[in-house]
């Protein structure tokens, strides 16, 4: 049963949570704060909203038909009866309850504003597939997840540490909001055949094969420029370009992505995954850029 409520939460996706939480953390290092035990609490508050939304996201996706024992290759609990939608439902907020509770401390410690973006996270991670128009099926989760997951958890989490903002949170908080929603759009992109049929419009869908496509290159690409556009404008530190080391690597899942294009499901089928781990190079890369400014100014 553990290993079953395990997968169910989805732990290979916390990087998506972990990478902005943890960047806005070492940019609050840049200047001068840094307390260990309020990353620990944040970064737990970041994986809880993550797993609540996974489990509600598994639940809505069942209740509204979405998922299917074909198109739930990755949250199948609920499709083959391993798991019942009540338990997957109230497991999910029980996990937006624990982040709330941790959100409550850090409020108590901060203020209105982690109230607020701590309200955001848990209110539009719920309704992603839930409430009366999941924004999931408007076409919207890859443009709000860029927000959500980019701007809004790299600036909560710079306000936990230092109880003021920024706007070097907001501007560096960008190349990893373009990947997260590359991401989200992976998945819309391999999932238009399965959405198609339930009757759902993601933005995947909507935008049709071709440009949908050009959108997912569009959020690669959009990441680098987004970085170089930082340096230029002497926001950012030149280690912090260490993700430029990756642009082999993007050229190659450009090549991969264009046979996707061209009908070859074998890519097609991991690029989510291949997604998610390009946003978890790119962010350490660029955590570890502002990292090595800290030290080489240390020295």
């Amino acid at each position: 049963m553990i290993k079953t409520w395990f997968l169910a939460i989805r732990p290979w996706s916390f990087t998506a949570a972990a990478i902005p939480v943890t960047l806005g953390t070492v940019v609050a290092l840049q200047h001068g704060h840094f307390n260990v035990f309020l990353f620990i609490l944040t970064f737990m508050g970041g994986i809880l909203l993550q797993a609540g939304t996974n489990l509600t996201n598994t639940y809505g996706d069942y209740i509204s038909g979405v998922d299917t024992p074909e198109s739930a290759a990755t949250c199948p609990q609920l499709v083959n009866d391993i798991l019942k939608p009540k338990q997957m439902k109230l497991a999910g907020i029980f996990a937006f309850l624990l982040a709330a509770m941790i959100g409550g401390y850090l409020t108590y410690l901060r203020g209105w504003p982690i109230l607020l973006l701590g309200s955001i996270g848990v209110i539009f991670g719920y309704t992603y597939t839930l409430g009366p128009k999941p924004y999931k099926y408007m076409g919207l989760g890859s443009i709000l997840v860029f927000f959500l997951m980019g701007p809004c958890m790299v600036i909560g989490a710079y306000y936990v540490q230092t109880g003021f903002f920024n706007w070097l949170a907001l501007w560096v908080s960008l190349p990893i909001g373009f990947l997260v929603s590359c991401i989200l759009h992976a998945n819309d992109l391999r999932d238009v055949p399965f959405d198609y049929k339930a009757g759902i419009h993601t933005l995947a869908l909507t935008l049709g094969k071709k440009k949908g496509f050009l959108l997912y290159y569009f959020l690669n690409i959009g990441a680098f420029l987004s970085l170089i556009l930082l340096l230029a404008t002497q926001k950012i530190p030149l280690t912090a370009l260490l993700p430029i080391l990756l642009i082999p690597g993007l050229v190659k899942i450009i090549k991969q992505t264009s046979a996707s294009w061209q009908g070859n499901n074998e890519y097609l089928v991991m690029l989510e995954a291949t997604a998610a781990k390009f946003h978890l190079q790119f962010g350490l890369m660029l955590i570890g850029g502002f990292l090595l400014d800290f030290i080489s100014r240390g020295l």
